[in-house]
Parts: structure tokens; sequence; C-alpha cells
């Protein structure tokens, strides 16, 4: 029961996403012209990356605000040291300043039994002082725009490079997710951590794989962001925080840990794209976007509170005819 009730999650929010399209698409046929549809993937595919890598320490059972730090950051890095060390080396300065904010996350929530929104706050402050220390309060830019336009060009005129480097991040979360050891700590962890930490399972370094790959995916989001902007500013983006934990609960991850999948999550990801995509080309308002999107997030809430009710009680139910069934020994 508790399986179909998360695969219903992620149909759910899948069947969303397509409806949505669909109805984009019958009232305003510029919505399916090829630049429309790229500019949609663009979008899906960031806004994918950075919430499943949020979604895994959501699973976990903890919260990662330093994102909305590290995006900015990371692209700041990848375009100072790319500037004057090539793109290469810029890219993996900064994707590796990202996992070493996810260990810190990591580390101190773990070890020091500290909730993980303090711990993130404290770095998201770190993150943005870093970023006015790394830019010296100044737009950094980038010289050679190759990269960028390399990374952004039209494959069937539809998907760029770097959507689909994203979308196979995502993937490999979800297979990581779905299919191995790792996947099951992170949920076990997120679940009861306390029975987790009792039965052997190495929590501090199950916490910090989670964070890890938090900081990784906005590390990456952020530095071939700066490549393709060719310029890197400091500060914090709170947008995308905001987006990718909508995304994330729409598509089924449950705040109190343990719960969720990446397929839903994706789900999530795509109708916001659709819903921002859309209405942007009917030419709503950023205010307007955001207010729908917020009442897609609290319609979803409602939706799962009675369903949420209905399989605990399921499960209770199953609980209480196993142990019915146990036979006593004679």
């Amino acid at each position: 029961m508790v399986r179909i009730y998360w695969h219903f999650r992620t149909l759910l929010a899948w069947s969303l996403a397509v409806l949505a399209f669909i109805a984009f698409a019958l009232t305003n046929p510029a919505f399916l012209h090829a630049g429309n549809l790229y500019s949609l993937l663009q979008s899906f595919a960031v806004l994918a990356l950075v919430a499943t890598g949020l979604s895994i320490v959501m699973i976990a059972g903890e919260f990662d605000l330093s994102i909305a730090g590290t995006i900015p950051l990371a692209g700041l890095i990848a375009v100072k040291v790319g500037e004057t060390a090539g793109i290469h080396l810029g890219v993996a300065a900064a994707v590796a300043v990202a996992a070493a904010v996810g260990v810190l996350n990591g580390w101190l929530t773990a070890h020091y039994a500290v909730p993980s929104l303090a711990v993130t706050v404290g770095t998201l402050v770190l993150t943005i002082g870093l970023g006015f220390a790394v830019a010296g309060g100044k737009i950094v830019t980038l010289t050679d725009f190759e990269p960028g336009l390399w990374l952004d060009q039209a494959i069937a005129e539809i998907v760029s490079p770097r959507a689909l480097l994203y979308v196979v991040l995502v993937v490999a979360a979800g297979w990581l997710m779905a299919k191995t050891w790792s996947g099951v700590k992170i949920r076990a962890v997120g679940s009861d951590r306390q029975r987790s930490a009792a039965s052997g399972l190495p929590v501090t370094r199950v916490l910090i794989l989670a964070f890890v790959i938090s900081g990784l995916f906005a590390g990456v989001a952020g530095a071939l962001q700066g490549l393709t902007l060719a310029s890197g500013a400091p500060g914090s983006d709170e947008a995308t925080l905001l987006q990718a934990v909508t995304a994330a609960i729409i598509g089924g991850v449950a705040l109190t840990g343990g719960k969720g999948s990446i397929p839903g999550v994706a789900a999530g990801a795509m109708l916001l794209a659709v819903v921002g995509n859309g209405l942007s080309l009917q030419g709503t308002s950023t205010a307007i976007i955001q207010l729908i999107n917020g009442g897609i997030l609290l319609l979803i809430v409602v939706i799962d509170r009675p369903l949420n009710r209905i399989v605990n009680k399921s499960v209770e139910k199953s609980m209480s005819t196993s142990q019915h069934r146990v036979p006593t020994n004679r």
C-alpha cells in the first residue's frame, strides 16, 4: 500500500505537468514553437537538478538552505578561476568548493547533532561572504564566450548540452536512490535516525553523502550558469531555492524525511517549468506566477493529507494483522 501511494504521488505530479502542457499548447500556438520548448527544457533541467540534490537531503530528514549561496558562489569561482587558469580548472574548483560546503553541512549536522536549518543558515551566510571576497565587491566577467555558447547550443532545436548533462545527473541520482545501498541507507536514516544508528548504520557518513550530493548539484548548476552568462556576481539565489523546495514537495518528498522519489521531484520541476513558461508567454507577471505556484503547492498538500492518513491506517492494520498471525512457541 505504501509503495502504491508513493507511485500515485509521482503519477499525480506527472499528470498535472502533462495537463498543464496540453492546456498551454491548446491555448497558445507559440507554446509549441522550438524556441519556446528550448527555453522550457532549459528551465526544467536546472530546476530538476537543484531540486533533486535538495530532495536527497530532505529524504535523509534534513534541509539545505546553503544551496542559495552555493549556486552564485560556484558561478563566481568558475568565472574567476576560469579566466586566469582555464575553464576546466575553474569548473573543477567551483564544484570542489560546493562539495566542501556539503561536507561541512553534513559533518556539523551529524557530529554535533545540530539542526540542519541552523547549520545551513550559517553556511549560507558563509558562502555569501566568500562570494563577496572572491568578487571583491564587483561583477566578475569571462572574456572567453565559447564554452558558454557550446553549453547552450541547440540540439534538435529544443535542448542543449547543458540541459542534457543536468538530466543525466538527475537520472544518476534516481538510480542511486532506487537501486543502491546508499539510497536505502539515506531513506533509513531519514525514517528513523536513532534506530538506524542503533542498527549500525554509519549515520554521519550517510548525512555527509546526502549534503555533498546537494552541494555538488548546486555547484554544477552555478558553475555552468556562470559560464553561459560569462559573468558572476556575489549574493544569494533564494528564488531557485524556493522553487526547488516547491518542486520537491509537489513531487512527494516528505518534510519529515524517509519518503520521496526522484521521478516525483522531476515531475514537480516539470510542472513548475511548464506553468512558469506558459504564463510568461502569455505576459503574466512574475508575482502572479509565484502566486499560482504557491496555490499548486497548497493544492497538493491538501490532497495529500487524506491520502497519507489512509496509507497510515492501512499500514497500522497490516502490522496488527501480522502480529496476530505470529505463531507462539510451545
